[in-house]
């Protein structure tokens, strides 16, 4: 009897797992890279317009999700799932999009999660149930659609390990469309099994590997031109003594810099975390191009107005200390971009390349400074391009005022002020006793 009774229970235990999940009432789709799997079943004569499925997919990819509705991004409800804060479970966020931007979390539909759910054997399973499913603001499914929309899509590789319904995910690295026969999905409620292939009336439409590279450009050209060649064009001026040079060599800066600010405009368009313009990468970025753009005008109209006259100019000083604050600035907000991209871990090759720069124009500025310092006689650094905030005290003058003996000394030189100020030279001729 006692075995009679425990082989009635085991298989009271089997038949009840079977119904929760094990259905073979579904519509189920397999991509063809096999990369996602997903299977619906529709109750019927359900009030409550719910939905059964299960989905799956490799567990090194940093998300996995399927769409409803269309199949194209706008107007979407999707199922998104990535791993939990343990890294041993998933979190499943219902969201919905809008446009070709980082979907948002809906609290306009409830997920429960059934047994199963779960990451084994390198895979990220979901077993759920979604309630007020059917219909959303902007689309709905109908279960009569025997071509019903749908769009799928795979993050990169990697985890995003948070049980935040909004965690920020990185941009789909592939996504696809298909479309299902939903009349066969209706049938009596229960949890799918994950589906192995496509069922009768489901067709994929659509594969691509997604080539938008807008955000690593904009890493690239801002850390090419704050690392690379603004300091370059420092040492073009200082150890070259070339404005020429030096003038072209800011130019391509600047230009890269815009161009490179215009990119991260657009990259951060696509992103929740990013779409409000309110994080210290974008707003101290803001000031830094800016900034650059007053420096760099600050710096033509120096270099013009120095052609004409041959004298140091009042904007020179200027020029020359927002530029020492615009590029260790711009290098700063480096180190802020990358976690702000999900990144941190460039933040080392970021740290790499600043030191290679220090270690590669450090030695040169040291050279440099002290060959100028010897060729003055006063220790000042002679500059010929109207850059130094005293020019007064760039050198010795040209002009020698024989002032005859003096305690049998020779004359010196002697260097003048500039126009304006009270001390008058003496005059050629005078008697000095």
């Amino acid at each position: 009897m006692v075995r009679i009774g425990l082989a009635l229970a085991i298989a009271g235990l089997f038949i009840t797992t079977t119904a929760a999940v094990g259905t073979s009432v579904a519509s189920g789709f397999v991509a063809r890279d096999q990369t996602i799997s997903f299977a619906l079943n529709i109750p019927q004569n359900d009030a409550n317009n719910d939905l059964y499925f299960s989905m799956q997919a490799p567990a090194s990819f940093s998300w996995m999700a399927i769409g409803m509705g269309n199949d194209k991004m706008d107007n979407t409800l999707m199922f998104m799932v990535y791993t939990d804060s343990t890294g041993k479970n998933v979190t499943v966020s219902p969201r919905l999009s809008d446009g070709h931007t980082e979907p948002s979390y809906t609290k306009d539909v409830t997920i429960q999660v059934q047994p199963g759910t779960g990451i084994a054997n390198g895979n990220m399973i979901v077993n759920a149930i979604c309630s007020n499913c059917r219909s959303w603001k902007g689309s709905k499914i109908d279960p009569a659609n025997t071509a019903e929309k749908f769009i799928f899509a795979t993050g990169p590789d990697g985890s995003i390990n948070s049980n935040s319904l909004s965690a920020g995910i990185k941009r789909h690295a592939s996504y696809g469309a298909f479309t299902m026969d939903l009349t066969k999905a209706v049938g009596a409620a229960q949890i799918p099994i994950v589906a192995t292939s496509d069922s009768s009336g489901t067709v994929q439409t659509q594969d691509t590997a997604d080539h938008d590279f807008s955000a690593p450009l904009h890493a690239c050209a801002m850390i090419f031109a704050f690392v690379g060649l603004m300091p370059a064009g420092v040492l073009i001026l200082r150890v070259l003594k070339s404005p020429r040079w030096h003038g072209w060599n800011q130019t391509a800066s600047a230009a890269l810099a815009l161009i490179g600010a215009f990119l991260g405009i657009y990259a951060g368009t696509m992103y929740n975390r990013s779409k409000s313009w309110n994080s210290a990468h974008q707003i101290f970025g803001l000031f830094i191009i800016l900034a650059m753009v007053g420096q760099f005008a600050l710096g033509f109209l120096h270099h013009r107005m120095y052609k004409k006259t041959q004298a140091p100019t009042k904007l020179a000083p200027y020029h020359v200390w927002l530029g020492r604050v615009v590029i260790p600035a711009g290098i700063i907000n480096g180190f802020l971009g990358f976690p702000l991209a999900l990144n941190s871990k460039y933040n080392w090759a970021l740290l790499a390349l600043t030191l290679l720069m220090v270690i590669i124009f450090g030695p040169i500025w040291f050279w440099r400074w002290r060959r100028d310092s010897k060729k003055s006689p006063l220790g000042n650094v002679s500059d010929s391009d109207g850059y130094q905030s005293q020019p007064w005290n760039s050198g010795p003058s040209s002009s020698n005022i024989d002032l005859g003996s003096y305690n049998n000394h020779p004359p010196q030189p002697m260097n003048y002020p500039p126009p304006n100020y009270s001390y008058q030279a003496p005059q050629e001729g005078r008697t000095f006793v």
